[in-house]
């Protein structure tokens, strides 16, 4: 927490010139950039906010935008090689700020601290301090904000709040479950409950829940959504121990979590291996499921029964992450036998970058800032402009409630939705993603062995063992004590 006050102080005193700055920005491009060509690296479905911006920048600055479009699994890839060869072939790249390790601790991204103060930023104050904090490294800005990211609970309101779906729970559990539902524990019964029967009356029977499953395709962080409850509190990050670096994944709060998501896959789909996040998004909002833990996305589509054959608009509540009935305190060896509730910055957000590399860091500064400014992202954010991939992170989404009616929303759906993401993005003691040098190799390895348990073809305590091996050797490989400064720096603690 310390390392994100200061952050926070000295990003405030760096922008608290900008704002005037940033309105010149604009009107100072025209033409500025004839004859010059910025090349966008970025993965679907992010490409079509630079499609909705890139026509009416090219007209004012004469530059031309290039979008180089791959899958998810393979951008860390083309990214680092370019960065290897030295070849530039990207001046401003999209990519998940849980790389930051790599990418900004790596130097193979600019830092923007001097061209904010020259060109100026659009609205700094307006972004959330969460925000803030991922496109920070070592005191300094290497990405511009694009995206709030985070999980939430998604739930069919004409399931859970049926009053005779309630009662008949009751009889057969003993209990009133929560809404939104509280904990891990709740949920099992809940998606149990919901399981094998038509419950919406179409015909057709219906599951309890929904996640992303599918090996590479961020199937991670619908098991961390588990481990944050079993094995973290909040603002104590449970990944290694900050004083030897030892991997905590597998003590029992991580095998415990493992379990759990392993006993949801008998109460959803029958396909649930495959889905990646863009098959639970259209699965969900076609209404197969009762539960389902996503980002923001599925609240956008379930706007669009035309364009994304929604069958649930209006019919779902929004909630934070569950928490669990237990957690295990890995400094003291034991379980706290007491409710814990952790909100988790899962992923940290897409942001954008311009590599040491290109040559054209001006211009790609200038695209950047233009289609993130606040008038523009709400447009992104807010379903104005489709399913984007972008979710609300500046405190002027929140507010502009009328975009988001003009988007599809219902007003009361969109003001629980805005509340839940706030609440999140805004809780001091969030636990931030991982972020250090190998971070994406860590949750290969883990990625690699979830897939296994989910499939049945490994134990959670199997699993746990060999996702600890490997992490053991990564750390290794990294550099095991400059790991360790870097894992304590990003929890704001001292070097060892």
């Amino acid at each position: 927490m310390r390392r994100f006050f200061w952050i926070l102080m000295i990003v405030l005193v760096l922008f608290s010139v900008t704002s005037s700055a940033a309105e010149k920005t604009w009107e100072s491009q025209q033409g500025e950039f004839t004859g010059n060509t910025v090349t966008v690296l970025i993965t679907d479905p992010h490409s079509a906010v630079v499609e909705a911006w890139k026509p009416e920048w090219e007209v004012l600055t004469g530059a031309k935008v290039e979008m180089v479009v791959v899958p998810y699994a393979s951008l860390y890839d083309k990214m680092i090689t370019d960065f290897i060869t030295g070849t530039g072939a990207y001046d401003l790249i999209c990519w998940p700020s849980t790389w930051a390790g790599d990418v900004m601790g790596g130097g193979w991204v600019i830092a923007l601290d001097d061209m904010i103060k020259e060109y100026g930023y659009p609205n700094w104050d307006d972004v959330t301090p969460a925000i803030k904090t991922v496109v920070s490294w070592a005191n300094k800005i290497y990405a511009l904000p694009y995206d709030g990211d985070c999980h939430m609970l998604y739930y069919r309101k004409d399931a859970l709040e049926n009053p005779e779906y309630m009662a008949k729970f009751k009889e057969k559990y003993g209990y009133e479950y929560s809404i939104p539902p509280k904990s891990w524990e709740e949920i099992r019964d809940i998606a149990e409950f919901f399981t094998g029967w038509d419950w919406d009356n179409d015909g057709e029977n219906e599951y309890g829940i929904a996640f992303i499953a599918q090996r590479k395709t961020q199937a991670m962080w619908s098991y961390l959504d588990f481990a944050m409850q079993y094995a973290a509190q909040p603002g104590v990050a449970p990944f290694f121990d900050p004083e030897t670096m030892k991997p905590l994944v597998n003590n029992p709060g991580w095998v415990k979590a493992m379990e759990m998501i392993q006993t949801m896959t008998q109460f959803a789909p029958p396909g649930l291996l495959s889905y990646g996040y863009s098959e639970l998004r259209q699965a969900f909002v076609s209404g197969n499921s009762a539960i389902a833990l996503d980002w923001g996305d599925i609240g956008i589509l379930e706007q669009s029964p035309e364009k994304y054959g929604s069958k649930v608009k209006g019919l779902l509540g929004y909630g934070p992450l569950p928490g669990a009935n237990k957690t295990y305190d890995f400094k003291k060896k034991q379980w706290i036998e007491a409710y814990n509730r952790v909100n988790f910055l899962n992923f940290g957000g897409w942001v954008f970058s311009i590599s040491k590399f290109s040559k054209n860091q001006l211009a790609a500064y200038k695209f950047a800032t233009y289609f993130t400014a606040p008038e523009r992202s709400i447009l992104d954010v807010c379903g104005i402009h489709g399913y984007t991939g972008a979710n609300p992170w500046r405190f002027s989404h929140f507010e502009n409630i009328d975009k988001w009616i003009e988007g599809g929303w219902g007003k009361e759906s969109v003001t629980k939705y805005l509340q839940t993401i706030q609440a999140i993005l805004s809780d001091p003691k969030a636990v931030t993603d991982l972020r250090i040098p190998g971070a994406a190799e860590y949750y290969d390895y883990l990625d690699l062995h979830l897939a296994q348990v989910l499939s049945g073809s490994a134990t959670p305590e199997d699993a746990c063992n060999n996702i600890y091996r490997e992490w053991v050797r990564i750390t290794e490989t990294q550099g095991k004590e400059k790991q360790l400064n870097l894992y304590r720096e990003s929890l704001g603690l001292p070097p060892k």
